[in-house]
């Protein structure tokens, strides 16, 4: 059976709350407050860095904001990814007494264990099922195949869609029934491409991607059809404001995207809210809490974290990696080979045989990566802490990472510990069990986005009409 939502009314006991407000506290850290009383912070990351040293915050939180989220009465953790599971700044939050943590119901409970071991007391919610966390306060989880989650908070009578980074998976049309119904709507969300791998190479090891601007105003763009799409009355941009700090992954630093891009690209009648502010949700005025909006660049540096590119691998070492790659059987289908180039010297593990003879039909790729952060990822197995990081380098022969490879060896493999193919159907059907509809709407989205649509605008521009389908496809996008 599938998971519903009930849509009760909204009483008068909601209209009249105590009040509301949130701030956004940089990446994808909420501070709600019922009152003055800091009641539910979400991901908090309050210090320090993570992947591997390449992220840092914007800029330095104040005590006061340190001190609300440690002081809040439930704390909410999406996904395991380090800027939102981040342990250092778990370190800083009390246990008894403190707040009680809430988290998806995902496909591994892993995080659920591990917070436990921690001290935390913790509540799992269910998929699309409200839990009541105050007189006027309730939540709705929406957990996803990425591992990833996206919280739903309806606070007095307003209504708060916390994305940060995760993709609706087909659940767009539940989404805009449950924005019909409130008065008061706030999509928070990410809006970058720098929160994922994009530091692709070619066979000669020359960058493959769009330009900053390109890719900046795509993703804004996208972002404002999503508004659109949900009718929503306000975005506030969160989860993107993340800071490259190693030194050989600063470059992404010019794919952030900076206030006055939003202010360019934005394409929806949403009213667009900066970051770093306070919002009441009564009178919808909004605070700037980072008046500058300037970020920390000091906290750039020429070093590469615990990494020293030059080290080379053991045999010993190189047995351990060529061991967690084999681990990942449900690769078998999607490439022929994957390559690892560490220290200068490179080594090739083909995953079942050498399929097609012909070196320029096999499908594989070749990671470009120091020894430390690679070994870390073998003893953890979390793949995806490394692509994110963007200074590993990854060379792609005739294939891609999406939609198959990158989930399968990061999210599924590194979080939910699907790695063969029983486990991957088991894995599915558990999906698709929470919400037929969605997961099927998700796979055909997937099939126009990855297949169909690239075959489209192949024609396309083979008919030499690519820009004048572009223009006329953003045309009608914007609201008339």
């Amino acid at each position: 059976m599938s998971a519903t939502a009930s849509f009760e009314p909204i009483t008068k006991e909601r209209q009249q709350s105590a009040g509301y407000k949130f701030e956004t506290l940089g990446n994808a850290t909420l501070q709600l407050f019922e009152g003055d009383k800091p009641v539910l912070a979400t991901d908090p990351w309050l210090e320090g860095t993570c992947y591997f040293g390449s992220w840092g915050l914007d800029h330095a939180l104040t005590p006061d904001q340190i001190r609300n989220v440690c002081e809040s009465r439930f704390i909410w953790i999406s996904h395991g990814h380090p800027d939102h599971l981040h342990l250092e700044s778990l370190k800083l939050i009390p246990r008894d007494p403190g707040p009680r943590i809430l988290i998806p119901h995902h496909y591994s409970n892993e995080i659920e264990e591990y917070l436990k071991d921690e001290g935390f007391p913790v509540q799992v919610l269910q998929f699309k099922q409200w839990a009541r966390l105050t007189p006027t306060l309730r939540l709705m989880c929406l957990e996803d195949l990425n591992q990833d989650a996206m919280l739903i908070i309806e606070a007095g009578d307003t209504l708060i869609i916390n994305q940060n980074d995760a993709l609706p998976f087909g659940k767009e049309p539940f989404l805009r029934r449950l924005v019909s119904r409130y008065k008061k709507t706030y999509l928070l969300s990410s809006c970058a491409m720098n929160t994922d791998m994009f530091n692709y190479i070619d066979k000669e090891g020359k960058p493959l991607r769009p330009s900053p601007e390109e890719a900046k105003a795509m993703v804004i763009r996208g972002r404002g059809d999503f508004c659109n799409y949900l009718r929503i009355q306000n975005y506030c941009c969160s989860a993107f404001q993340q800071l490259f700090i190693r030194a050989d992954s600063k470059w992404a630093n010019a794919y952030r995207v900076s206030l006055d891009d939003l202010k360019r690209h934005w394409n929806s009648s949403a009213r667009l809210i900066e970051p770093f502010a306070t919002v009441n949700t009564e009178d919808g005025s909004v605070t700037r809490n980072h008046p500058s909006q300037e970020t920390d660049m000091s906290q750039v540096t020429d070093q590469t974290g615990e990494d020293n590119w030059d080290d080379r691998m053991t045999e010993e070492e190189w047995q351990k990696l060529e061991a967690f790659v084999h681990k990942f059987t449900i690769l078998e289908t999607e490439v022929d080979f994957i390559g690892f180039t560490v220290g200068g010297e490179s080594r090739t593990y083909y995953l079942k045989n050498k399929s097609n003879p012909r070196p320029e039909k096999q499908r594989g790729v070749n990671f470009l990566v120091p020894k430390n952060s690679l070994m870390e990822t073998v003893k953890y197995g979390y793949f995806d802490d490394l692509l994110i990081g963007n200074f590993m380098k990854t060379q792609l022969i005739n294939m891609r990472l999406y939609p198959k490879f990158s989930p399968y060896i990061a999210k599924f493999g590194g979080n939910a510990k699907v790695f063969a193919r029983p486990q991957l159907i088991k894995f599915y059907f558990h999906y698709f069990k929470l919400s037929p509809i969605a997961f099927v709407r998700s796979d055909l989205q997937s099939l126009w986005t990855y297949k169909l649509k690239p075959a489209s605008w192949r024609m396309v521009r083979k008919l030499g009409i690519a820009r004048a389908m572009k223009a006329t496809t953003r045309w009608l996008k914007i609201p008339h």
